[in-house]
């Protein structure tokens, strides 16, 4: 059983999860006297809490500790981002919270199996106040080194878990309340990582435990997509080694070690069971090839070597082994195992270098929701640049947040270079310095830190396929200017070499309405601009796409109540029309965070007025004021009665929405 299917499981009516916890006067009073004396005869704590100060006091950890180490260095906290999975599929769920949060005294870290925080969002006031006691990403937060806390407490159980107030063995962390959450793998037994979710101790809620274990489950359905999107790749790269290797035995791993595909000769070869394949991993079935397979995991390199396979009869046979890692970016995702029999001729060898799979689009036209006339107009114009038989350029202008770079993916996909890759780039997110090697590459040495092989060019990887250059408008004009003869001639040259390499690339680029000003101010090259622009599409803002707001919206609250394991969220009408009136500055990208916070906090079935952000319900009732000519005095009234109905009467709630004082309302009140 997965462990999504167990912690969709658990039972939110203990204690725990109710708020049914000891006061924390108690446990203050049993914090001290078990440092102090450590008298245990009477303790007013939790038994998993006492077990835990237990263990810290038997580490020898000081209960008097103000400030966690710090383990990890800046630079390996950036590698550790660009290279592990639970960072990259992590970070983007919790960047959707980064906006609600702000408006919260919550800050969610991601840590990972050891207890170290890999990542960080939240409120920025409370963020400050946490990096005191050093709860920021770098620092180690295992129970061998802070003692009981929400992040090294729910590790060392592998369940969720709070730890609230002085319930924390070291004094520094009193003023607060941690809930913790693990994260697991794709067979449920083994912990990747742990999302925390840190504030106040006056702000202890059941609600904020739920959400813990729902953003910990998201981040574990992003990571069971990744695992069974690499074993699709994996299977299509079994058949091409089949192909490759005929008539010998041919083993596809995936990273765990599990068996993708095998054909007949390698049961044959390594005598083994079928039966077993796919439920042991490969250093189990075969122990002697655990050591080397490790080996060329983590090396990336390929590895031959001699071992022996037992036959049923009791007979040692000698075989060959070739290790062949997959690697895709600068990490290893899977293995080949070849295997022949010792005295089998070895084909003549040629140069072989880990295994690539090419970046491939993710989205098609079917992925584009919505019903209305603008958005239909704009996939119409996409599906004919798709068809285009010439490949000609194309760019998209819209908003940020409007779905350029889905856009860009579909037409792709759509495309006749659909089985070529797509590459991806946004080129106001690379530093100015360094994104001419990033789109031409590299040779060795061309300068300070560049890598010992050289590297490889963004058009480079996209040749036969397509190249999408997002927020092309940041482009500086030294660089356009590079970027135009590239255009012109289709030929790359590696930075620090003046080799030539032709590529056959299409260009979909992306920019906001912006670029039109740039070129009449002379700051984007009108040449390059025409040459990126054969194919102009606009995309529209999510203002002008009607009742598609409400579609996409009941689209999203679909899927994320399916991910965090809850019965879909309703829309009430009123909520339905305050979304169709409001501006949305953020476009698509800002209602998906809406409907992402409503799922994770909204405790019924329907989103009412009260679950509405503040700056909606403010803009509704700022436009029909102003919408309105009627006398100041009387439309404040309306206004402030309206609001304070929608509010439940909730005075502090609708001063805020209002943008007026406490006293403003009651002074009003007694005048009606």
């Amino acid at each position: 059983m997965s462990v999504l299917q167990n912690t969709n499981r658990l039972d939110l009516s203990n204690d725990l999860y109710t708020g049914n916890l000891i006061p924390d006067g108690q446990v203050e009073k049993a914090w001290e006297s078990f440092v102090g004396t450590g008298d245990l005869s009477k303790p007013s704590v939790r038994e998993v809490i006492l077990k835990s100060w237990i263990k810290s006091r038997r580490k020898g950890l000081s209960p008097q500790t103000e400030r966690a180490p710090t383990t990890l260095s800046v630079d390996e906290l950036k590698e550790m981002a660009r290279t592990m999975d639970l960072c990259q599929e992590g970070a983007p769920v919790m960047n959707k919270l980064s906006d609600i949060l702000n408006d919260t005294q919550h800050v969610v870290v991601l840590a990972d199996a050891r207890g170290r925080i890999l990542h960080s969002v939240g409120n920025e006031q409370v963020q400050d106040r946490l990096e005191r006691i050093n709860f920021k990403p770098g620092a180690a937060w295992s129970e061998d080194v802070a003692g009981s806390n929400g992040i090294g407490t729910p590790l060392s159980l592998r369940r969720p878990e709070l730890v609230m107030g002085h319930e924390h063995y070291c004094r520094g962390w009193h003023p607060w309340v941690c809930y913790g959450a693990p994260v697991y793998d794709i067979t449920g037994t083994s912990i990747k990582g742990l999302v925390d979710v840190t504030g106040p101790v006056k702000d202890i809620s059941k609600e904020t435990m739920a959400m813990t274990i729902s953003i910990a489950q998201s981040i574990q359905y992003c990571l069971t997509n990744l695992h069974f999107r690499r074993r699709e790749e994996l299977h299509e790269l079994g058949k091409e080694k089949l192909r490759q290797w005929p008539g010998d035995g041919v083993m596809v791993l995936d990273e765990n070690g599990y068996i993708v595909d095998y054909n007949d000769n390698a049961i044959r070869y390594l005598n083994l069971d079928p039966d077993k394949f796919f439920s042991r991993p490969i250093n189990v079935l075969v122990p002697n090839l655990a050591k080397p397979i490790h080996q060329s995991y983590q090396s990336k390199n390929q590895l031959e070597m001699t071992t022996h396979s037992s036959k049923q009869s009791g007979l040692l046979l000698p075989v060959r082994v070739i290790l062949e890692p997959i690697v895709k970016g600068n990490r290893s995702v899977g293995m080949v195992v070849i295997v022949n029999e010792i005295n089998k001729s070895v084909r003549p060898k040629s140069r072989r270098v880990p295994t690539q799979s090419l970046p491939q689009s993710r989205y098609t036209f079917e992925n584009i929701r919505g019903s209305s006339e603008k958005i239909k107009t704009t996939i119409c114009m996409a599906r004919a640049a798709a068809r285009d038989p010439l490949q000609s350029n194309v760019l998209l202008i819209g908003e940020t947040g409007t779905g350029k770079e889905l856009l860009a993916h579909s037409i792709h996909s759509d495309s006749a270079l659909k089985n070529g890759p797509f590459i991806a780039i946004n080129c106001a997110a690379i530093p100015h310095d360094l994104i001419e090697s990033e789109l031409f590459g590299y040779v060795a040495g061309a300068f300070t830190g560049a890598s010992r092989d050289g590297l490889k060019g963004k058009f480079e990887s996209a040749h036969n396929g397509t190249l999408f250059l997002d927020e092309i408008n940041s482009m500086s004009l030294d660089l356009q200017a590079k970027f135009l003869r590239v255009l012109d001639s289709m030929e790359v040259s590696r930075v620090g070499s003046s080799e030539s390499i032709s590529v056959n690339v299409r260009i979909i680029s992306a920019a906001n309405e912006s670029i039109h000003n740039l070129v009449e101010d002379g700051k984007f090259r009108l040449d390059l601009f025409h040459r990126l622009n054969v194919f102009e599409i606009p995309i529209p803002k999510l203002t002008d796409r009607g009742n598609d707001i409400i579609e996409l919206a009941n689209e999203f609250l679909q899927v994320e109540c399916t991910i965090v394991g809850r019965e879909t969220l309703q829309l009430s009408p009123d909520v339905a029309e305050l979304m169709k009136n409001y501006n949305w500055p953020g476009n698509i990208r800002e209602l998906n965070n809406i409907c992402l916070r409503w799922v994770l906090t909204v405790p019924g079935k329907t989103i009412s007025y009260v679950d509405v952000p503040e700056r909606i319900s403010k803009f509704e009732l700022i436009s029909r004021s102003i919408d309105s000519g009627d006398n100041l005095r009387s439309i404040s009234d309306e206004l402030i009665k309206r609001t304070l109905k929608q509010t439940g009467n909730n005075v502090s709630k609708a001063a805020r929405i209002l943008g007026i004082d406490r006293s403003t309302i009651y002074r009003r009140r007694r005048c009606w």
